[in-house]
């Protein structure tokens, strides 16, 4: 084997000597192998196409339009993809986007494909709602977890997203997969109306602990969830925000808390006289500001409370019990650290995030598995 070894070593430095090494090479080096992956990467536009920045996650693509200014009927989606891959309908075909269209991406090898829902939404509806009372909700058909929406005029808007999508690692395949292994569930205990959002801290078991991730706090957010990161980093795998039409004076609603009983590091380490807390958290951010600084213009895990394109938050922290089935009411105003140009909300410069979690401390694993937090009837009061 050593004698191998020099044998090619001697035979490099011979054909530098003799200018031969970029044919050595052309022979001896085996072409790449074709691409497994399917995945849109970006969206290719004309400047002035789009009212916000369009949103990429590894099911769906969404874009936010003036279809006074586009022919949303007729709309040229041009896109790129990962190296090799092709999709059905092609990038760059004229497409009919009166409707969500349906892509399909496959991969450079052909034995890998995955479908994207495109929506094509028009500017005078993509500001958040104001108001949620977690009415509207599906079962993933495939994975059963739930899904939250909101319905404006008869059109369903998914204003809601959460780390289910991502909890399903943590599922062993032979178990048959319900809505209630989730850390994001619809519940039947509410403060009115027919379900409320119940958030759970769950385990994540063998597979997350010898990750250092023992538990996936229960959460709600306002954004989307990019489960294709959740394996490499988990925080900036959230992606927090929506442009909202005013400054925010208050932050209100209805809330039920129950800690769990043993609170956890990410060491699976039981954490003596801990008790767990739940986060109800609205923050304001410059996202013009933030793009600018990080090219993209939302928040996530690693930056909520942080970064300096926020502007103002309303925050809730409580790790009481609450008394039997009663929902305890919240009404927090906004602390302002900078003043917004008034200007900037008809123009989608700020967006509010709101993020609800059964366990403040989850976004470094650490909680207690079974703390429950359930929310209902929330509301943003503009100034």
């Amino acid at each position: 084997m050593i004698v191998k070894s020099f044998s090619r070593l001697l035979l490099v430095f011979c054909c530098l000597s003799l200018g031969m090494l970029p044919a050595l090479f052309t022979g001896c080096i085996k072409k790449a192998l074709p691409n497994i992956e399917a995945d849109i990467l970006s969206v290719v536009s004309r400047e002035g196409d789009f009212f916000a920045d369009p949103v990429v996650t590894n099911k769906e693509v969404k874009l936010f339009v003036d279809d006074q200014k586009v022919d949303v009927k007729a709309y040229v989606f041009a896109f790129t993809l990962s190296r090799g891959a092709s999709s059905v309908p092609q990038s760059g075909s004229v497409q009919d986007f009166t409707e969500p269209v349906v892509y399909t991406v496959t991969s450079e090898n052909g034995e890998f494909s995955k479908k994207y829902t495109v929506t094509m939404t028009d500017e005078r509806v993509t500001f958040m709602p104001l108001e949620y009372d977690f009415e509207n909700y599906v079962i993933h058909d495939k994975n059963k977890y739930t899904e939250f929406f909101h319905l404006r005029d008869g059109r369903r808007q998914d204003t809601w997203d959460s780390g289910n999508a991502g909890f399903v690692f943590s599922i062993s395949p032979i178990t048959k997969k319900q809505p209630a292994l989730y850390p994001m569930q619809f519940s039947t205990t509410v403060h009115s109306g027919e379900t409320a959002v119940k958030l759970e801290t769950k385990s994540t078991g063998t597979f997350g602990a010898g990750a250092k991730k023992p538990i996936a706090a229960g959460n709600i957010f306002m954004g989307e969830f990019d489960a294709g990161n959740v394996m490499g980093d988990p925080l900036q795998s959230t992606h927090f925000g929506r442009p909202i039409e005013g400054a925010p004076d208050s932050f209100s609603g209805f809330y039920h808390y129950t800690p769990g009983k043993q609170v956890i590091d990410h060491n699976s380490r039981p954490m003596a006289n801990a008790k767990d807390t739940c986060s109800i958290v609205a923050v304001l951010f410059d996202a013009d500001e933030l793009k600018s600084r990080t090219k993209v213009d939302y928040l996530d895990g690693t930056n909520l409370l942080t970064d300096k394109s926020i502007v103002a938050t309303a925050l809730l922290y409580d790790g009481e019990a609450a008394a039997a089935k009663d929902f305890k009411a919240f009404d927090i105003p906004f602390k302002y650290v900078k003043v917004p140009e008034v200007e900037g909300f008809a123009g989608g410069k700020y967006k509010l995030a709101i993020v609800l979690s059964a366990s403040k401390n989850g976004d470094i694993f650490q909680g207690a598995v079974g703390s429950v937090l359930l929310v209902d009837d929330i509301k943003i009061t503009i100034k």
